[in-house]
């Protein structure tokens, strides 16, 4: 499925280019995911119980997702043609990544053992942008107690790892080799 909602993805995305209103359209589709994600469940029995004719999606989507913009709206009502609507949240990431790109950004985890104040992730936002390159990270700090100390930082796929439990995991691996 995740090819799938790749290309209602992209195709919501080139839209979203070509009407100018991607920053509106990531806005509503960032609204909707938060709501549906309770759902995923019954969004899935829904899409595959053969009584509910793609008439009957349709309705549902006009009923449940009003004032939305038309483009939104149109990738739903395909969504519900095709018995996708359990996929909106995977549609959803994978349009969050393009939009990402688009500006240059990308989301961030850092893990600490106590929480951040909000200087201490100013300055570690910081270091992140000078060593990826993007124009903004969006940060999320995270506790986790096991690290004993410093940090664990985890940008899409690339962690860069200064915590305490990381050196002591390597000063084992050493010890180990010289045996």
């Amino acid at each position: 499925m995740a090819d799938v909602a790749k290309k209602y993805a992209q195709a919501l995305y080139e839209t979203s280019l070509d009407k100018d209103v991607l920053d509106l359209m990531y806005d509503e589709f960032a609204v909707i995911d938060e709501a549906v994600i309770p759902y995923k469940e019954k969004l899935k029995s829904f899409d595959e119980d053969p009584k509910n004719i793609a008439q009957n999606r349709k309705a549902f989507v006009d009923a449940t997702f009003q004032d939305i913009n038309e483009y939104l709206k149109n990738m739903l009502y395909v969504l519900a043609e095709n018995r996708n609507l359990a996929i909106i949240s995977e549609v959803f990431r994978a349009f969050q990544g393009l939009y990402n790109q688009h500006y240059n950004q990308d989301f961030a985890t850092v893990e600490s053992v106590y929480e951040l104040s909000p200087e201490e992730l100013d300055k570690v936002g910081e270091s992140l942008i000078q060593r990826t390159g993007l124009e903004r990270v969006i940060l999320t700090n995270e506790i986790n107690p096991a690290l004993i100390g410093g940090l664990r930082t985890t940008v899409g796929t690339k962690v860069y790892d200064g915590s305490i439990q990381n050196d002591l995991i390597n000063l084992e691996r050493r010890f180990t080799r010289t045996k």
